[in-house]
This record gives structure tokens, C-alpha cells and sequence, in this order.
């Protein structure tokens, strides 16, 4: 977990600007909450003091993690799902989000990639034995066999195969966020979207977006009839999230992010870089509306399947962008969320909101961590 102290250090060249301004972004996609997202998200919360509460150091990590409401993420992403899978869906994100805030911290996966390795492996065993605790048994391996006894039942044969590999691509992300931090190595542009991809769980983004519609794209995106739309929609998410989570990423020194991409490779100032990755963010946005359209509008367009899954990505990329501006896991334990979606950011105030205008002396910090 991150402390004060992490707030007092030096990340970029020369100590830059301690805020930055985000101007308003697109937000062209639908934002709905499912009609039991309050009891989806206290039940899934429950699922993780139940199945992960070993994970965490102490008690009060376990709660300051639960209070960053990452069980909100899947009711905002599939609102139209029935309930049990919506459920499943937020379980399964709270589980990889407990698994990034590790790779995060050097006092536990963080320490070590080969050793991250060797989890994440443990992990994908588990499920390649079936999910049926017949494998290693590794600290997150039960949480993941559950989730796997839960979704896959839900899922073709084809498609069950993608969750193993999709989940495998996730934690090979993770392994490599770990080496590029311990290293201090910062990728150029398209390498860190290269690991983003993975990192950021884009290929089960896109098949529980499947299974929410109750719908298997499997073959239609083998021959690739979603790549325009998966390309532009992905990047989307990605960028969007590097600049809302930018606070957390600063303060924890990672280097797979865009915005410490363009600071500190391609040189610009911390503003520019902002405003460079909304301008793209946009251009993503916009772009994956065109494709998708394109898609609906020619043969494949006809299937009702197709058109699910399609209005299934809308909500997807609304929904994450709904979640990262009311988490406070971007903008501090303790912050609420008022509705404002553009403006002034300290990346060194305790709990941070936006503001109309610049150079608000920060508060004291309290004893507790940031995020």
C-alpha cells in the first residue's frame, strides 16, 4: 500500500507540476447502473473477505481496498445482464483488481517478477486442471476456481478455452508491468500499449461482455470481424484509465503507463502529455463508434447476436469510464464522487477532486495510506 512517504518522492525529471487539468472528454457511450448494482457489489465485497481476505496484510488494507467500491465495476459494465451473471462478473473483476494492486506494491507481488511468475503460473495450473481443486492449490487459486465453477458453466467449450487464455494474458501483463518497474524502464508509446493490452485484461473485457449478452462472438472475432472495433474501443479504455488513475501510478512509480510514456520518452510537459491523450482518447472513441457501426450496418449487422454483443462494448467503455471518475481508488480513501468530470487534479493532496481552478495548497495528509 502506498504511504506518505511515496507522495514526498521525486517520480518525474525534475520534480514537475504536483497538478494537471483534465478537460472534459467525450463521454459519447451510454453510462447505466444495473438495477441491483447496491446488492451485487455488498455481495461481492463479501466474496472477497471470503475468498481473498488472505491476500491482504492486515484487516485495514482489506477494508481500504473494499472501500474503493471496485465491486461497483461490473454493474456498471454489464447493466443489462441477468443477475447471477452480473454477479459473477463483478466477482471476477474484483479478483483481478485485487491481483493489479499487488503487482503495484513492492511489499508483496511487486517484489519480485520471477516470483510473480511463479504465482500467476499456480494460478493458470489451477485452472488448466479444471478448476476442480485439484491443482496447486496457490493463495489466489481458490478464488479463481470458484470463479471458474461459476462462469464457465455459463460458456462454450470454445469460449471457456479463451478464459484460461485470456486470464494467462493478464497476469503475463502483470509479470511485466513488475520487470519494467524494478527496472525503472519506461516503454516507448506503442510498447506500453502493447503490455497495456494484457495488463489491463482486454481479451476478458471482451468475452464477459459475451457472456453478459449471452451471446459467443468466438467465431466472428477469430475471422476478424471486430478488430476495427476492438482496436479503437480497447485503446479507449486504456488511455482513459492512464489519465484517471495517473494520481495512483505517480505516486506508486509504475512505468507501463501512457502519460509517464510521454513525459518522460517523448519528452513533453505533464499538460501537454494530458492533452495529448485526450485528444487520442476522442479520436479512439469516435473511431470505435465508426466501426461499430460499419459492423452493424453490413451482414453481420443483421445477427441478433452480433448486435447484442455490440451494444454490450457500448456499455462496457461507458461504464469503465463512470467507474474510474467515483472510485476512490484514483483519487483517495475518502473521496466521493460529486458528478464533476473536468478539471483541476493534485497529484499530492490526501483525497483530491476536481476543481475549477489551480494551486490549492494542499491539506495535511492524514496518518493513513492514500490508496
Amino acid at each position: 500500500m502506498i504511504t506518505d512517504s511515496d507522495l514526498a518522492r521525486p517520480l518525474l525529471p525534475g520534480d514537475g507540476p504536483q497538478e494537471f487539468f483534465l478537460p472534459p472528454l467525450p463521454r459519447l457511450l451510454p453510462a447505466d447502473y444495473h438495477p441491483d448494482a447496491a446488492r451485487i457489489e455488498i455481495s461481492s465485497n463479501g466474496w472477497v473477505r471470503r475468498m481473498l481476505e488472505p491476500c491482504f496484510d492486515s484487516e485495514e488494507s482489506l477494508l481500504l481496498f473494499l472501500r474503493q467500491r471496485n465491486g461497483l465495476y461490473g454493474p456498471l459494465t454489464v447493466p443489462y445482464a441477468r443477475t447471477a451473471r452480473a454477479q459473477n462478473i463483478a466477482d471476477w473483476y474484483q479478483f483481478v483488481t485485487v491481483i493489479d494492486s499487488f503487482v503495484s506494491d513492492e511489499a508483496a507481488l511487486g517484489a519480485d517478477h520471477a516470483a510473480a511468475a511463479e504465482t500467476f503460473a499456480a494460478v493458470v495450473a489451477d485452472l488448466r486442471d479444471g478448476g476442480d481443486g485439484g491443482g496447486t492449490a496457490s493463495l489466489y487459486g481458490d478464488a479463481a476456481q470458484d470463479l471458474w465453477r461459476r462462469i464457465a458453466a455459463g460458456m462454450s467449450a470454445r469460449q471457456v478455452e479463451r478464459l484460461v487464455a485470456s486470464l494467462e494474458a493478464f497476469l503475463r501483463g502483470c509479470a511485466q508491468e513488475i520487470r519494467s518497474k524494478l527496472a525503472g524502464a519506461v516503454p516507448d508509446f506503442e510498447a506500453c500499449m502493447g503490455v497495456r493490452v494484457d495488463s489491463f485484461g482486454c481479451a476478458f473485457l471482451e468475452l464477459l461482455t459475451e457472456y453478459a449478452a449471452e451471446v459467443d462472438m468466438s467465431r466472428p472475432a477469430a475471422e476478424g470481424v471486430f478488430d476495427e472495433v476492438h482496436h479503437h474501443g480497447m485503446r479507449q479504455l486504456i488511455l482513459v484509465n492512464d489519465l484517471l488513475s495517473w494520481r495512483k501510478e505517480y505516486a506508486q512509480q509504475d512505468t507501463m503507463t501512457t502519460v509517464r510514456v510521454l513525459c518522460e520518452v517523448e519528452g513533453l510537459a505533464l499538460q501537454e502529455a494530458v492533452d495529448r491523450l485526450c485528444a487520442l482518447v476522442e479520436h479512439h472513441e469516435r473511431a470505435y463508434i465508426a466501426a461499430r457501426d460499419e459492423v452493424l450496418s453490413g451482414p453481420h449487422g443483421q445477427r441478433e447476436d452480433v448486435r447484442a454483443y455490440l451494444s454490450g462494448l457500448d456499455h462496457l467503455i461507458g461504464g469503465s469510464q463512470e467507474f474510474e471518475y467515483l472510485t476512490p481508488r484514483y483519487f483517495g480513501d475518502g473521496a466521493v464522487w460529486d458528478g464533476s468530470v473536468s478539471g483541476w487534479i493534485s497529484l499530492t493532496a490526501p483525497v483530491a477532486r476536481f476543481r475549477d481552478a489551480p494551486g490549492v495548497p494542499p491539506c495535511a495528509r492524514p496518518a493513513r495510506p492514500l490508496v
